[in-house]
C-alpha cells in the first residue's frame, strides 16, 4: 500500500491533507492509499490571530480534522528528510526516535521567525509567531500589568517591524493592555513602532498607507521609521539614532523564513530558504517530493509569487495534496494557479482596510472592512471538524 507523508500541521498541511482524501476518495483505487500527518503538536494554530487577546485559545484540534476522512496523525517533530531514500527521521514527544519511509511526501512545515541583529542583555524579546510564544506574551503583559504602574512615561511597548503583523499588533495593543490592567492604564501606555523602511507598510504599497497611518494616530501609536533597536539592556531599548527608549515589553514581528527542512534538504532554495517548485508543486531534483505553504517557491500565476501567509498556504495545500494523490495513484495532475489577491489588515478600533489584487486598490474601510476581517478570521481559515462530509467537501479542488 503507497504511502503519502504529510510534514506539517499548519494550514498548508491541513488543507493538504483534505484535499488528498478527496482525491483518493474519488479514485477507485484509493482505498490502497494510505495518508499520514506528521506535526510537532496535535492542534492547528490559528496563526494569523496570535496578535488578538486570548491568543490561548485560537487553536483547532487535528484529530477532528483528519480522523474522520482517515488520515492518520502522530505528533512528532520531523528532523531530517532524506529525498534520495524516501525516510523522514523524528522524534517523538517522549524523546523517542522513529522513521517513517514514504512512497510520496508533502512537505508543509511552515515557517519561523526571523529574528533582528540586535544585543540583549538582561532582558528578553517577545513574539507572536507561534501558540506557545503568543501565550508566553500575554502572561507577561499580565504580569506588566498586575504590577505598580510606572511612575513616568506608563508601561512601555516596543513592537520591532511595522509589517502586517507588526501594524496589527500595534493597533490591537491597548486592548490587549486594557484586557490585563484597566482602560485608564492601556491609555497612558507608550506604543512605539519601530521600523527600518522609509515608509509605514512598505510592503503593503501605498493605496492603504493612509487608512493605516489614520488607525496608528488614533490609536496612539509612535512610529519611528528608518530605526532599528540596536541594544537592549534591562528595560533600556537604544536605537541606532543614538536615542533611548523604556520599555518593559518588546516584541518582534520583523519577518519570517522557511523551516529549515526546507534548507536540510540540500536542493535550491530562493532568498527566504524556500524550496523551488514546478507548476504541479514539486519540488526540483526530488522525485515524489512536494511543497506547499511557506517551504514553496511558487507562481500563482504568470508573474507573482505566493506570499508566506494562510491565504496562499490554503490553496496551495489543495494543489499539493490532490497532485500527490494523484501521482500516486497514475492520475492526472493540476498546475497550481491562485489568480485571486486580497489582503484585509485589521486596525484595531478604527477597524479595518480591504484591498483587492496585487496593486491593492482599497475597496473596504473601518466597519465595513472589520466586517470582512471577523468574517475570515473567525470562519475562512477555520476547517470543518467532526463532519467527514463536510471536510471532504472543503478538500475538494474547486476555484482558488
Amino acid at each position: 500500500m503507497p504511502n503519502l507523508l504529510i510534514v506539517g500541521g499548519g494550514y498548508a498541511g491541513v488543507w493538504a491533507a483534505m484535499a488528498a482524501a478527496r482525491r483518493a476518495q474519488d479514485s477507485v483505487r484509493g482505498g490502497g492509499l494510505n495518508i499520514r500527518l506528521l506535526s510537532k503538536d496535535a492542534y492547528l494554530t490559528h496563526r494569523p490571530r496570535l496578535y488578538e487577546s486570548n491568543p490561548q485559545d485560537m487553536r483547532t484540534p487535528l484529530e477532528a480534522v483528519l480522523e474522520p476522512i482517515g488520515v492518520g496523525l502522530d505528533v512528532a517533530l520531523v528532523t531530517a528528510i532524506d529525498p534520495s531514500q524516501r525516510r523522514v527521521r523524528a522524534q517523538t514527544e517522549q524523546g523517542g526516535r522513529v522513521t517513517y519511509d514514504y512512497d510520496g511526501l508533502i512537505l508543509a512545515a511552515g515557517s519561523v521567525l526571523r529574528p533582528p541583529p540586535l544585543e540583549l542583555s538582561n532582558a528578553r524579546t517577545w513574539s507572536v509567531d507561534n501558540h506557545h510564544a503568543a501565550v508566553a506574551l500575554d502572561r507577561h503583559l499580565k504580569e506588566v500589568m498586575a504590577a505598580p504602574a510606572p511612575a513616568e512615561n506608563g508601561d512601555g511597548v516596543v513592537i520591532i517591524g511595522a509589517g502586517f503583523t507588526g501594524i496589527e499588533l500595534a493597533t490591537e495593543m491597548r486592548a490587549r493592555l486594557a484586557q490585563h490592567g484597566g482602560r485608564n492604564r492601556a491609555d497612558r501606555a507608550r506604543v512605539v513602532l519601530v521600523d527600518a523602511a522609509a515608509s509605514i507598510s512598505e510592503d503593503l504599497g501605498p493605496g492603504p498607507r493612509p487608512h493605516i497611518l489614520a488607525a496608528l494616530q488614533a490609536a496612539g501609536i509612535e512610529v519611528r521609521l528608518q530605526t532599528k533597536v540596536r541594544r537592549i539592556e534591562g528595560e533600556a531599548i537604544m536605537l541606532d539614532d543614538g536615542s533611548e527608549i523604556t520599555a518593559a515589553t518588546v516584541i518582534v514581528t520583523a519577518g519570517v523564513r522557511a523551516n529549515e527542512l526546507a534548507a536540510g534538504l540540500g536542493l535550491e532554495t530562493d532568498a527566504s530558504g524556500r524550496l523551488a517548485v514546478d507548476a504541479e508543486l514539486r519540488v526540483k531534483s526530488a522525485p515524489g517530493l512536494y511543497a506547499a505553504g511557506d517551504v514553496a517557491h511558487a507562481l500563482t500565476d504568470d508573474s507573482h509569487v505566493a506570499l508566506m501567509s494562510c491565504q496562499h498556504a490554503m490553496p496551495m495545500g489543495k494543489y499539493a495534496g490532490y497532485n500527490a494523490v494523484s501521482d500516486l495513484l497514475n492520475m492526472p495532475s493540476m498546475p497550481y494557479e491562485q489568480s485571486r489577491y486580497v489582503t484585509c489588515l485589521d486596525l484595531g478600533a478604527w477597524g479595518a482596510v480591504f484591498t483587492t489584487g496585487w496593486d491593492r486598490q482599497v475597496e473596504m474601510v473601518r466597519e465595513e472592512a472589520k466586517a470582512r476581517k471577523h468574517f475570515i478570521m473567525n470562519e475562512v481559515i477555520y476547517p470543518p471538524m467532526n463532519d467527514r462530509e463536510a471536510i471532504l467537501a472543503a478538500g475538494s479542488m474547486g476555484p482558488a
